[in-house]
């Protein structure tokens, strides 16, 4: 067996996760700007453009029919999975949950996941990672949208989901991704909440407005209940939606560099975190 045909086999162990992945649009994605993207955020493009030269460098055969360049970038990949196995197991698994949510994310449609959480298990997989990988098989099913959002019923399971996606561009760097994600999640649930509460006013839709709406919709809910709950809390239901929408509009008068950044990214996620689960204990 020459070299190319030695390191572009997966080793035994990995033969059954890679077959799963190459069931696969696999060709098509490698190819893509959100690949290439993909490998920037993770600092692997030098790594993925080596591995895919050599292999192109190192084909023994040309044939016509064949879309070679999507060929050449699934042996590429299966060249970096066997590297990563043999020498950082961890790093294969962690390598293995952000593809497939980034493959995920380019997809656009909901994958079956299942053979390929079974073949994980017998690789010792950790359960962190199991679990995060099955929850992508919902990933596209209720989505944090990135323009129009559907106006459905929120739940805490969409919650999760939007968080996670919060999460993912967060370890990705992609910090300007997150406050999109936060604004997104915050003008879906206002809409949510406001279908299902106040539905004559179903036809505003003006992110800053809904805050101030569903703010004063609490304030109401609580003074009739006799709840002793501190005015300033409510209120920071339109302060921090005003705090995500200006960051959303890349205002910032930070001077940390590119800390900053980072920590804007999470305390929005966490803010949206907090705000939706106050938000979907009243949504029916």
């Amino acid at each position: 067996m020459n070299i190319y045909n030695l390191l572009t086999a997966p080793l035994p162990k990995l033969e059954p996760v890679i077959s799963d992945l190459k069931e696969f649009e696999l060709g098509d994605f490698l190819k893509s700007k959100d690949f290439k993207r993909y490998c920037i955020s993770k600092g692997i493009e030098e790594a993925w453009q080596e591995k895919l030269r050599f292999v192109e460098e190192s084909r023994t055969y040309v044939s016509t029919g064949i879309d070679h360049k999507s060929a050449d970038s699934i042996d590429a990949l299966v060249v970096i999975l066997n590297l990563l196995y043999k020498s950082n197991e961890i790093a294969f698994f962690n390598f293995i949950y952000e593809f497939l949510s980034s493959y995920t994310e380019w997809i656009k449609e909901d994958i079956d996941i299942k053979e390929i959480v079974i073949d994980l298990n017998l690789l010792l997989a950790p359960v962190d990672i199991i679990e995060k990988i099955k929850k992508l098989e919902n990933y596209n099913l209720s989505p944090v949208p990135k323009s129009e959002i559907p106006e459905s019923t929120w739940n805490a399971e969409k919650l999760e989901l939007a968080l996670n996606k919060m999460d993912l561009s967060i370890r990705n760097k992609e910090y300007n991704l997150t406050l999109t994600y936060s604004y997104s999640c915050l003008e879906g649930l206002f809409k949510a909440f406001v279908k299902s509460k106040i539905p004559e006013k179903s036809n505003i839709d003006k992110i800053n407005q809904l805050a101030q709406i569903v703010r004063d919709y609490l304030k109401n809910f609580v003074a009739n209940e006799n709840m002793q709950i501190p005015d300033q809390m409510l209120n920071l239901i339109p302060t921090i939606t005003n705090v995500i929408s200006s960051a959303r509009n890349s205002f910032s008068d930070s001077h940390f560099d590119g800390e900053s950044e980072q920590w804007l990214a999470e305390f929005a996620r966490d803010c949206v975190n907090s705000i939706g689960r106050l938000l979907i204990k009243f949504i029916d």
